[in-house]
C-alpha cells in the first residue's frame, strides 16, 4: 500500500467515522451556544515542540465529514519542524472548525509523537547496518496509521497482521514442543513463507539454525548473550534484537551485529507530540 492510499484505506475511513462520532454526539452545544451561525474561522494547525510531521492529510478527512472547510497544508508529512512551525490552515465556518479540532489533535498528536520518536531512534543508529521494526503493539483500530507514522519516522514495519507473516513465539514453542520442532512444523506448512522464531537462549538458537529458520529474534537476551548469539548465528540467519530495548541503547544493540531492532514502544509508548489549533474570526471580504 502506497503511503497516499493509507488515508483511503477503508479501516481509516471507519476510523475517522467513528471518532468523529465519539467526540461531537448529537452535536457541539456549546459552540452553537456561544459562536453566531454562519460566522467563518480560520484555523491555524501549530507545532508547539520540535516534531516530525505525521497525519496532516486526515485533517481534511475528518473535516469532511463534519462540514465543507478548505485546508491548506504548510508543512509536509516527515518534515522535522521547530516550535511554532504552521502544520496547516483550515478555513470555513467556525462551528464546524470547533467540531472537528480535538479528533484532529488527537490523530495528529499521536501520530507525530510516534514519528518523532521513529525518527529519534533510527538517527541513534546511522552508519549502522540496522533497522528499525516496530510490532504488533498497537491500539486496537489504529494499527494502519500507527505503522504508516513509524515509516514516515525513517522505521520499517514488521507484520501488519498474523495473516501477513511467520514468527514463532514463546507460546508456539511451548503448544509445538521446542523451537525445532515449531520451525519444522512451519517449513513444512508454509514452504514460501520467511520463518521467524523467538529464541530466549543460546540453545534455543542453536536448535533454531538447526531446523532451518530465516530469521532468528533474540527476546529480552542481554547484551553480552546477543553479542555470543550473533557470532553463534553468522551468516546463516538474519537476525533482530527485542526485549525492552530503549532509544538510549538502541546504539549499543545495534552495533553487536544483528540486522534488526523491535521496537514495541514507537507505537505503545510514544509521547504525543504538542500541536494546537487556534482558531480566529475570518472577516467578509469587503465589497470592491
Amino acid at each position: 500500500m502506497t503511503e497516499g492510499h493509507v488515508f483511503d484505506d477503508p479501516a481509516v475511513e471507519r476510523l475517522i467515522a467513528t471518532a468523529v462520532e465519539e467526540d461531537l454526539g448529537r452535536g457541539d452545544i456549546t459552540s452553537e451556544a456561544v459562536v453566531a451561525a454562519g460566522r467563518r474561522g480560520l484555523g491555524v494547525v501549530q507545532a508547539k515542540s520540535a516534531l516530525v510531521v505525521a497525519g496532516t492529510p486526515l485533517i481534511a478527512r475528518v473535516y469532511e465529514r463534519i462540514a465543507t472547510v478548505e485546508v491548506t497544508y504548510r508543512s509536509a508529512e516527515g518534515a522535522a519542524v521547530q516550535p511554532g512551525a504552521v502544520l496547516a490552515e483550515v478555513r470555513g465556518e467556525a462551528r464546524a472548525l470547533l467540531a472537528g479540532e480535538r479528533t484532529v489533535l488527537n490523530l495528529l498528536q499521536h501520530l507525530s509523537g510516534i514519528a518523532t520518536l521513529t525518527r529519534r531512534c533510527v538517527q541513534a543508529i546511522e552508519g549502522l547496518d540496522c533497522a528499525i521494526r516496530d510490532t504488533r503493539k498497537t491500539l486496537p483500530g489504529l494499527r494502519l496509521l500507527e505503522k504508516y507514522a513509524v515509516r514516515v519516522g525513517g522505521g520499517t514495519n514488521h507484520r501488519m497482521r498474523l495473516d501477513d507473516g511467520v514468527l514463532i513465539k514463546d507460546n508456539h514453542v511451548a503448544l509445538a514442543g521446542g523451537v525445532g520442532a515449531a520451525v519444522a512444523a512451519a517449513k513444512r506448512a508454509l514452504p514460501a513463507h520467511e520463518i521467524e522464531v523467538e529464541c530466549d537462549t543460546l540453545s534455543e538458537v542453536e536448535e533454531a539454525l538447526g531446523a532451518g529458520a530465516d530469521v532468528i529474534l533474540f527476546d529480552n537476551m542481554t547484551p553480552a548473550a546477543i553479542a555470543r548469539a550473533v557470532r553463534l548465528v553468522g551468516d546463516r540467519a538474519r537476525m533482530e534484537a527485542s526485549g525492552g530495548i530503549t532509544p538510549e541503547r538502541i546504539r549499543e544493540i545495534a552495533a553487536l551485529g544483528v540486522h534488526y531492532i523491535a521496537m514495541g514502544c514507537l507505537t505503545h509508548s510514544a509521547p504525543a507530540a504538542d500541536v494546537s489549533i487556534a482558531i480566529a474570526p475570518l472577516e467578509p471580504e469587503r465589497a470592491r
